[in-house]
């Protein structure tokens, strides 16, 4: 009996191919045939351009004022909507702290604001500023009679080079937006010559002498319970150890 040889590589790669291999090659068509029909869908068609637009988060800035600034182009693609774009036109308005903006399939982009803080106010260059959480001066007025009625009653800072990277600055934000709503209501000025020299002054004229930033609930019970005392100020920078002067 004669052994035979093995077939060799070239004999079967001549060998007939099976159905097996038709059907893979007639799925990836049928794959690419789709992607490319749903990218034209995407661009080509307005099934997914931009029909609607949402503001969020906006109170102090008007939704209309958004919308100006922030040039959508309504009709356009979504996917060809420039979003960073966007973010950065409406994070030019003073009072917008930072901007988010995203898409919703299958025409909706929405604009989430997120608006500064009013903290203080404080005098600069003759004029009004006010200052937000992060010690960003944001709005300027000509004097506190222009400021809307809301903007009037903040605190009054007064302190040397006032600015977000003064630790000073810093640690007399905290306090102020710390404060429970009884004593924020009252305090007409906060202020300071180091981080842990902050002093308020209530609008009886009365000062309460608060030390540093931390324990402010305590502090402010402390204050809360000495006022019946009579005196010009309260010293609450230890709670445990007040007095009244």
């Amino acid at each position: 009996m004669t052994r035979s040889d093995p077939p060799s590589r070239r004999d079967r790669d001549r060998r007939p191919q099976g159905p097996g291999r038709w059907k893979v090659i007639g799925a990836i068509v049928a794959l690419v045939v789709v992607v490319g029909g749903l990218t034209a869908v995407a661009y080509l068609t307005p099934l997914m351009s931009v029909r609607s637009i949402e503001v969020t988060g906006a109170a102090a800035v008007d939704d209309a004022e958004i919308l100006q600034v922030a040039a959508v182009p309504e009709g356009a693609p979504l996917l060809r909507v420039d979003t960073s774009a966007i973010a950065d036109r409406v994070s030019m308005l003073p009072a917008v702290e930072s901007v988010n903006v995203s898409l919703g399939y299958p025409s909706t982009v929405t604009i989430e604001v997120t608006e500064r803080t009013p903290v203080v106010k404080l005098e600069r260059d003759g004029k009004i500023g006010v200052m937000d959480r992060l010690g960003m001066v944001y709005l300027t007025f000509e004097s506190v009679k222009a400021m809307p009625k809301d903007l009037q009653v903040l605190p009054d800072l007064v302190m040397d080079d006032p600015g977000a990277s003064n630790p000073t600055t810093q640690a007399a934000l905290t306090v102020v937006q710390d404060l429970p709503d009884w004593l924020r209501s009252r305090t007409t000025e906060v202020s300071a010559d180091s981080p842990s020299g902050i002093r308020l002054k209530l609008k009886s004229g009365r000062i309460a002498v608060w030390g540093d930033s931390d324990r402010t609930a305590d502090k402010a019970e402390a204050l809360r319970h000495l006022l019946s005392v009579k005196g010009t100020e309260y010293n609450v920078s230890s709670p445990e150890y007040t007095s009244v002067s």
